[in-house]
């Protein structure tokens, strides 16, 4: 046997090492559930390497981007938080998942990112937490997660409104607020929750509420909040027209494709 055939199959023997039971490339942890090679959704990193369900802590920390909260390949950081409102790993208390839903909440509020910035991301993934655990899924809906929505719209409305002004889109328009598209963000969300049901009848109330441009004030006109609701509804948030029943009660201004493009064409 010559030595290069010694250190061919001296190389072989320890890539099969390697790929097989026990080594390192091939090896699957014994912490791992039984037959599963990958993390559940939004498994963490405990202190050993091994995944563990997430807390609440770890879902906000993962959220926010904490150095302390390791998540596994393959997980996305709002995975965790997701997971934990919709329950997938085990219950908790209605009050616990509450006050996570407002941390969420409270988060999106803290700040006015600039678009496609690190913070603007942040917030992105926290009306997608929201939304979809409002939804439920692979988890039952989570009332409180559709009160957190609510809660960031009419804060963002109220500030809006806090100096005067009847429509807090065009105040935010005017002081050229990137607070518009949060606002924006979370009436979509609202709506993406319960398109059928509590988010429609939502988004329905603040059209009835709300007055929609004039045709004869087009010129210069800023964006309205009627304009706003309206097109999430008549759109259905990205939703297939099946999937969006209560499309067949917007305002006859606001079905009348003509009628609508003229008074909100800039939406």
């Amino acid at each position: 046997m010559t030595s290069r055939t010694w250190t061919r199959m001296v190389g072989a023997a320890a890539l099969l090492a390697l790929l097989g039971p026990g080594g390192g490339l091939g090896q699957e942890r014994e912490d791992r559930p039984p037959g599963e090679r990958r993390p559940g959704p939004g498994m963490v990193l405990d202190e050993d390497g091994g995944w563990r369900v997430p807390t609440p802590a770890d879902a906000l920390g993962a959220l926010r981007g904490d150095p302390d909260v390791a998540l596994p390949v393959g997980v996305q950081r709002f995975e965790p938080a997701l997971a934990v409102l919709r329950q997938e790993y085990e219950s908790r208390p209605a009050a616990e998942l509450d006050e996570l839903a407002n941390a969420l909440a409270d988060l999106i509020l803290a700040s006015d990112p600039e678009y496609m910035t690190e913070e603007y991301y942040v917030n992105r993934d926290a009306f997608r937490v929201l939304s979809s655990a409002a939804a439920g899924g692979r988890g039952p809906p989570h009332p409180g997660s559709f009160d957190a929505l609510v809660r960031v719209y009419e804060t963002i409305a109220a500030e809006a409104l806090a100096s005067g002004g009847a429509d807090p889109v065009a105040e935010l328009e005017r002081r050229k607020s990137g607070s518009s598209r949060r606002l924006w963000s979370a009436l979509t969300r609202i709506f993406q929750a319960d398109r059928t049901g509590g988010g429609a009848d939502y988004l329905l109330a603040v059209i009835a509420a709300s007055q929609p441009p004039r045709l004869e004030d087009w010129y210069g006109l800023p964006q309205s909040l009627w304009c706003i609701a309206a097109s999430i509804i008549r759109s259905g948030a990205g939703a297939p027209p099946e999937e969006n029943p209560r499309r067949a009660e917007l305002p006859d201004t606001a079905l009348d494709d003509n009628m609508f493009y003229q008074l909100c064409r800039r939406h």
